[in-house]
This record gives C-alpha cells, sequence and structure tokens, in this order.
C-alpha cells in the first residue's frame, strides 16, 4: 500500500484509509490539531470534542471494521445532538465568498463552471456581476432541480474526460474545488478541454486544496506546521481531511486522493498554453468546517 494512495473510493468506502495510512503518523498529529478545531469552529465546542474522542478512538482500532465502527458511532451522535443545525445554510455568504477569492468578480462574457450540478452559484454569479453574460455548469450528475434559464445553462457530460462544449466558446473556466474527486488522467484530459474551449486571453481558474514551498496568505501554525510535512504525507494529510466529512454525514463522492501541488498545476497550465499565472496560497483558511490548505490559481490561456 503506497501512502499516496492509488485506489478510488466511493462515499464512507473511504473511511479505511484511516487504517491504510496509520503509519503515517506526522499526518495524523496534523489531522488531530486541524479536524477538531475546524469542527468545533463551524458546529460548536461540543462537535469539536466528540471528533476529537473520535479521532482518539481511531489510534486503537485494529482492523478497518473498527474504523467503520468509530465513524458510525461519530455520525449518530452528530445526529443526536443536533449539530448539523448549528452549521450556516447562508450558500450566498459562500458564494460570495467564492466569487472574491476565485476573482470571479472580475470575470465577463461566458464563464463555464466544472462540477457544479444544480447552477446555484452560477445563478448567483449572474446576479451580482454584470459583465458576466452566461453562465454554463457542467457535470456528470443529473440533478432534477438544476436551475436554468435566458443566461443560465447546464452541460451534461456523458463522458467525464470532455466539457460538451465548442472549441472557443468561453471566457473563463472555473473549476472550484473539483478536480481532486477526479483521477489525476481525468484532471489531465479537464484541463486540456478548458484549453481546448477557451476563448484567446480567457482564463482558467483553479481552487484546490493543495501545498506550496511559500508562506500562505494565513500562515498560522497549522499551515506552518503541514509547510514542514513530505510531500507524500501532505497528501496523506489532505487524503484524511477530506474523509473527515464522514464524521457528520454518510458522503457519496469519490475520493481518488489526487492532490498536487502548485508548482504541478502551474507546469500543467503552462504546457497548456498558459501566457501568465497568478497563483495565490493560502494555507488552512478555516473558512468552512471543511478546512483543507487552499490554492486558487488563475492562468491567462493564449
Amino acid at each position: 500500500m503506497s501512502a499516496i494512495l492509488e485506489e478510488t473510493y466511493l462515499g464512507v468506502e473511504a473511511q479505511r484509509i484511516y487504517y491504510d495510512l496509520r503509519k503515517r503518523t506526522a499526518a495524523f498529529d496534523l489531522i488531530r490539531e486541524v479536524v477538531p478545531v475546524t469542527y468545533a469552529l463551524h458546529a460548536g465546542p461540543d462537535a469539536g470534542r466528540l471528533v476529537g474522542a473520535s479521532l482518539e478512538r481511531l489510534e486503537a482500532c485494529a482492523s478497518i471494521e473498527e474504523v467503520e465502527a468509530v465513524f458510525a458511532d461519530c455520525r449518530a451522535s452528530w445526529d443526536e445532538a443536533g449539530f448539523g443545525a448549528r452549521l450556516t445554510t447562508d450558500k450566498e455568504g459562500a458564494w460570495h465568498r467564492s466569487l472574491l477569492v476565485g476573482g470571479l468578480d472580475r470575470a465577463h462574457g461566458h464563464v463555464v463552471d466544472m462540477g457544479n450540478h444544480n447552477n446555484g452559484f452560477g445563478d448567483y454569479l449572474l446576479r451580482v456581476n454584470p459583465s458576466v453574460e452566461h453562465v454554463t455548469g457542467v457535470d456528470h450528475r443529473n440533478d432534477p432541480n438544476v436551475l436554468t434559464g435566458d443566461h443560465l445553462d447546464f452541460a451534461h457530460q456523458d463522458d467525464v474526460t470532455k466539457i460538451p462544449l465548442d472549441d472557443d466558446s468561453a471566457d473563463t473556466v472555473a473549476f472550484r474545488v473539483s478536480l481532486h474527486h477526479w483521477t489525476k488522467p481525468v484532471q489531465e484530459a479537464l484541463l486540456a478541454e478548458g484549453a481546448r474551449i477557451m476563448r484567446p486571453g480567457g482564463e482558467i481558474l483553479i481552487v484546490e486544496d493543495s501545498w506550496a514551498d511559500r508562506p500562505g496568505l494565513t500562515d498560522n501554525a497549522l499551515t506552518q506546521q503541514y509547510r514542514e510535512l513530505s510531500d507524500e504525507d501532505k497528501v496523506a494529510a489532505l487524503s484524511l481531511i477530506d474523509v473527515a466529512s464522514c464524521f457528520m454525514k454518510e458522503e457519496t463522492v469519490a475520493y481518488p486522493m489526487s492532490y498536487r501541488s502548485a508548482a504541478e498545476w502551474e507546469s500543467m497550465l503552462t504546457a497548456l498554453g498558459a501566457t501568465s499565472i497568478d497563483s495565490t496560497y493560502w494555507g488552512f483558511t478555516m473558512f468552512t468546517i471543511y478546512g483543507a490548505p487552499m490554492l486558487v490559481i488563475r492562468a491567462v490561456m493564449g
């Protein structure tokens, strides 16, 4: 078993990585610091204590079955205590943060929003940025409640490696915390597709869980501790943080553990013809209960 996991797990299957990666002690040391803090910050101190106690139990697990039992117990206690009701329901606040962090307040023309199955963000973008004339959400999932309108479309992916839009049809292609749910070959195919549909001078936006060999904008103690890890431990830590959401709900998303460094993303975009790249590493922001270190890249394509 590699520290950088080679198998994609679906939903709660991914809980097993807390057993698979048990020897990654440096990654686990960081997780014990990060995860209870983010849960306490967004759902209250009792929620943080519940998750912290569950992490302690996981250290003693001698089998995958024991790991699964710890997660199931934590979810049951979470629901019984009603911690989920403490999480913010302010979607527009989160969308506005995404708008500003990604620079989409400066977007114009046609914006393609990758991995957005319900078009909620696209609808918001059209309402607050008059320079955006059209938004197309793209996803492989079919949401019966997807929003559409005169300037808001949805394009379904029959093939997850393709973007079903014409060449030279987009001014911005946004990948907002979606690429790490795909394997690396699919990531490479989707970025190439983004470059294909891009008009000259348009931008590819990537917002991702990542790391960089430089201080983060939020260079707190956790960000500094994360920077000191080996690359394999960085990937392990991101994997453990990602799957930690299974403490509060039965996830259904894919976990291929396909994280990349800032340098890797930048190199891929350069190879695809980027003429300039603006790369901002935030580190641990604590913006949401899902508290992974954040990277924002805006690449102007030739």
